[in-house]
């Protein structure tokens, strides 16, 4: 047991020493080029983003200073202030430069101008002032007989007379639609509806853009009092075009309103038109009216919030400009200061144009943030490649502005700003990690990948060839220990029964006959079971060398059994055992071994009279089954436990129960049985149930019915 600890280890030593640490070395160094080649990797990314963040900086500075120029151009040619010429101008400019939201002019007074700006509205309060118009002296008391006549005597037939006459009476647009507008408001008090739509529909036609004396826009009026008169008339059709036209109108910024006014005629179209689809049966014609509805309810929302963003500029910014004007601007030439501007929760992007103020005032850009994110997309998009990097900007409180993804995968390589910190944004350019395929195909690495594989690969290789080639000896140490161990044993009862018969017959020590002829017999039985022990072991050397011939030859297979039988019952008959044969008949011949074959049957019924216990009853039976001859040996004995016959043919095993280990044998025997069949192209197995017997069946293959010089065989 030392030698083979010994063997074990140094053959554990010698795999340490000539696999497992080579090995380990070398993997340690493909770890190491993975790592370092990862590393270089990331280098050359940082790299990469680095100069992109510089291409894509300088893209946008060369970007918004090509529409810095462009502005500049504009104003030029059309004085230092804002002017008629200077709007249309600036309106021109806007659909062709993408980039600005709006040009301002900041004037000495403190006061920013949005001279272009296309507002939905203004400030509350900025128009309500009256037009400087008043009635001429001839007619102003005839306007207020009209006034008395409709609002304290409630004559309204003669009060619409009054206001017809003082219609008559002036040329002034704003002192007739204000007449007319009384007109067709008295019409519809007196219940002429008729006439009253007529007044308002000339109304909309010819003083539209007129606002009355006292501050009342003539055309949303108008077009609201169209609507509901056309209510009361029962035209819904026409009534739903009139509260639309104000509606799209107002949303197009046709009138010019304050803050108060502009709601409260949206508020009025749109709860008309939504309270007359609703009251109005289902149908067709009703869903584009919803659908209308939806449309400009999101037209003003949008223009609204940029309406409410320009106004917070032009009413809170007059206190920070004051600040950038005083920095001092050597050295900018035409890219002017840029900075960006907090107010109330707004960011705005402002460029000042230093070269157009004149002394008097200066003229200012706001960018179009939105328009710049787009411009920067594209940038972002045609410099670097999705399959590897990702990018995401975000805004000065942190949140992402635009992105490929909300949160990209992978580590970030760069964070990088604008120059000047304009706009004031930040870029962050992320590493995507690689695909699997690209990871073990496609990239540098993964050479070293595949090295580091290779190495576990061999390693484990030969940890599993050491581990068998460790059981293997293992094994065969234990398997020639039993075969000294279990052939010694063998040897030793056969031998010292015959060497003491032998020296009593010598000394004379046997006086009787009888008791000297049984002591021969004893003798010859010795020696024939020393002789049968040594053939199964030289025979069983032999056919596992390849080194036995067998003489296959045509074979009764039921002669050889009842030969068998009947010498094996005269032999072990005295001892109350009993050997029976039953044979079918017609029997077909078998191709085999006559010696052979006749040895595996006597291995069978030998370990079948051993093993029968008490009840030594043992049946050898031959038929044949679909081309094979069947010979089965059953006794009533011990059998054989589940677990345990898959292990019966194995050499050397020996059963657990006591009656199997108390009978003498060296294990072979089975495994003898089993060499021989194979090398017969046949099978054998085992049916058998403990307590209650064991069945052996070999198959042989049939003789078919054939003439010998046509067989291959012969």
């Amino acid at each position: 047991m030392e030698s083979s600890r010994q063997k074990r280890r140094k053959i554990t030593l010698l795999f340490l020493l000539g696999v497992g640490l080579p090995s380990l070395v070398l993997g340690y160094l493909a770890f190491r080029g993975i790592r370092n080649e990862l590393a270089l990797l990331e280098q050359r990314r940082l790299g990469q983003h680095r100069a992109v963040a510089q291409v894509i900086s300088d893209t946008i500075a060369d970007e918004i200073t090509a529409t810095e120029l462009a502005v500049a151009r504009a104003l030029a040619g059309h004085g230092t202030a804002p002017s008629d010429n200077v709007e249309l101008a600036l309106t021109e400019l806007k659909r062709q430069q993408p980039l600005v939201d709006e040009v301002f002019y900041f004037d000495r007074f403190g006061t920013v101008q949005l001279p272009a700006a296309d507002l939905l509205y203004y400030p509350d309060g900025s128009q309500t002032s009256r037009p400087d118009r008043s009635w001429p002296a001839a007619v102003a008391p005839q306007w207020r007989t009209a006034q008395q006549q409709e609002f304290q005597q409630r004559r309204y037939l003669e009060a619409q007379a009054s206001y017809r006459r003082a219609f008559a009476s002036v040329s002034d647009p704003v002192l007739r639609g204000e007449a007319l507008v009384a007109v067709a408001r008295v019409q519809r008090k007196a219940g002429q509806l008729e006439a009253a739509l007529t007044s308002c529909e000339s109304l909309v036609n010819d003083y539209s853009d007129v606002r009355t004396t006292a501050g009342l826009p003539v055309g949303p009026v108008a077009h609201l009092e169209r609507g509901s008169l056309l209510l009361a008339t029962g035209d819904t059709t026409a009534a739903l075009d009139a509260f639309l036209a104000l509606y799209e109108g107002l949303t197009k910024a046709e009138w010019t309103l304050d803050r108060a006014q502009f709601h409260f005629f949206a508020s009025q179209a749109g709860d008309s038109i939504a309270s007359t689809v609703s009251r109005s049966p289902a149908g067709a014609a009703l869903d584009s009216y919803r659908d209308s509805l939806a449309r400009l309810e999101e037209r003003q929302t949008e223009r609204e919030e940029r309406t409410e963003r320009l106004l917070r500029f032009q009413e809170t910014a007059a206190e920070d400009l004051p600040t950038w004007l005083l920095v001092d601007s050597a050295g900018a030439g035409p890219r002017g200061r840029r900075f960006t501007l907090e107010v109330a929760g707004q960011t705005y992007l402002v460029s000042l144009l230093d070269a157009a103020g004149g002394g008097r005032g200066v003229w200012g850009l706001l960018l179009d943030a939105g328009a710049l994110s787009d411009f920067l997309r594209r940038a972002l998009e045609d410099h670097l490649d999705p399959a590897t990097s990702d990018w995401l900007v975000k805004g000065r409180d942190g949140r992402p502005l635009l992105g490929r993804e909300a949160s990209p995968a992978g580590p970030i390589t760069l964070n990088a700003t604008f120059a000047d910190n304009f706009p004031p944004w930040l870029i962050e350019f992320y590493q995507r990690p690689q695909s699997a395929y690209r990871r073990l195909f496609a990239s540098s690495q993964s050479i070293y990948f595949y090295m580091f594989l290779l190495i576990a690969s061999i390693l484990v290789f030969g940890l599993v060839l050491t581990v068998r080639a460790v059981r293997h000896e293992l094994e065969l140490a234990r398997l020639k220990s039993d075969f000294v161990s279990t052939v010694s044993h063998e040897f030793k009862s056969p031998l010292t029964s015959i060497r003491h018969l032998a020296e009593m017959l010598q000394a004379g020590s046997v006086p009787s006959e009888e008791r000297r002829s049984r002591y021969y017999d004893v003798l010859v039985e010795q020696s024939a079971r020393l002789s049968s022990l040594v053939t199964n072991i030289l025979d069983l050397a032999r056919i596992e060398e390849g080194r036995k011939e067998f003489q296959i030859e045509k074979t009764d297979v039921g002669d050889v059994v009842r030969d068998l039988v009947t010498t094996t019952q005269q032999r072990v008959g005295h001892e109350g055992c009993v050997v029976e044969a039953h044979i079918e008949e017609p029997l077909p011949k078998a191709r085999a071994d006559r010696t052979a074959i006749a040895q595996a049957i006597s291995n069978l019924v030998e370990n079948a009279i051993q093993y029968s216990g008490e009840t030594k009853q043992v049946n050898v039976s031959v038929s044949t089954s679909d081309g094979w001859v069947d010979i089965s040996v059953a006794d009533s004995g011990v059998g054989i436990p589940g677990n345990e016959i898959d292990k019966v043919f194995d050499r050397f095993y020996r059963g657990g129960h006591p009656l199997t280990r108390s009978v003498k044998g060296s294990g072979l025997g089975l495994t003898l049985v089993n060499e021989i069949v194979q090398a017969h192209r046949g099978t054998v197995t085992v049916e058998s149930e403990p307590g209650r017997g064991s069945t052996f069946t070999i198959k042989l293959p049939a003789e078919a019915e054939q003439d010998d010089a046509t067989d291959p065989d012969s």
